[in-house]
């Protein structure tokens, strides 16, 4: 039982890490159109599931959401160029990523909307 739970803590945070990599990988142009559509089909799969599993399994539906989720990721790693695997993983691991550009520049867009709207702020009325 202990060995099942090490294996679902090394899924779970996996998982992360493994998204992190594809979000990566499928924005980068050097990887073919066929792999990209190949795992957005398996994670919309993942998400919209096709059958429903019974509901008085409680978890089962979550947990082999999570698996089809991380195998599809997986496959989509191993399709990709391993060069191209490679440098993102580098710049993953320095911090250099398209994964990190993006989420700084999503840290400046909610800071500057929360500028504008947050409370307490006086409000400019404009004479016309």
């Amino acid at each position: 039982m202990l060995h099942r739970l090490r294996r679902f803590k090394h899924l779970v945070l996996d998982l992360p890490q493994q998204l992190r990599l594809a979000y990566c990988l499928v924005r980068d142009p050097r990887v073919p159109v066929a792999a990209k559509a190949g795992v957005a089909a398996a994670l919309g799969l993942a998400v919209v599931p096709v059958v429903e599993l019974p509901g008085g399994l409680p978890l089962v539906g979550d947990l082999d959401a999570v698996a089809v989720a991380l195998l599809a990721l997986r496959l989509f790693v191993a399709v990709c160029p391993s060069e191209v695997v490679a440098e993102q993983e580098q710049l993953i691991a320095d911090r250099r990523s398209r994964f990190d550009e993006d989420v700084l520049a999503g840290e400046r867009l909610a800071l500057a909307i929360w500028e504008r709207i947050r409370p307490g702020r006086p409000v400019v009325v404009e004479a016309a």
